[in-house]
């Protein structure tokens, strides 16, 4: 494997190995170590727990950008207990909000228990702001231009 590493590297690692002092490596595991130490700096650093605490629903931020943060926080993160995210999903909420009153009331006990519910509540969310969209269109059209009329007394 040390014989065909060379070919393997770019422009950059070669001229790092040929500038390797002779007889400074004595086998793969060395090799590997020397390397990795030395191209390190590329690698992307995991997420930790402590960044999934720190998601909170904004003011005017709705659910679902709410729920599509807090995923995509969630799967970076490496091993995080499940009670411990359902628990933190809900301190995201404000106070009051009805997903949060609901998980107070019964807690989900899995995550898949937690994402059914989470999407009955974004469902419902949708369906009020389209349901206000339409009612709002709808008063638009029915409100009829006022026009004046001229009167003439005889």
């Amino acid at each position: 494997m040390c014989i065909l590493f060379p070919s393997s590297l770019g422009n950059l690692g070669l001229t790092w190995f040929e500038r390797l002092p002779e007889g400074s490596i004595a086998s793969w595991a060395q090799l590997a170590e020397a390397f990795v130490t030395r191209f390190k700096t590329n690698t992307k650093t995991p997420v930790e727990i402590d960044q999934l605490l720190s998601i909170d629903i904004g003011e005017k931020e709705t659910l679902k950008s709410y729920n599509n943060q807090y995923w995509e926080t969630f799967n970076q993160i490496g091993d995080c207990p499940a009670n411990l995210a359902i628990a933190q999903y809900k301190q995201g909420l404000p106070v009051g909000y009805k997903l949060r009153d609901s998980m107070t009331m019964t807690s989900p006990l899995t995550m898949e228990a937690m994402m059914d519910r989470v999407h009955q509540h974004i469902r419902v969310e949708e369906d009020r702001a389209r349901t206000k969209a339409e009612s709002d269109t709808t008063a638009m059209l029915d409100k009829k231009p006022l026009v004046g009329v001229n009167t003439v007394d005889k």
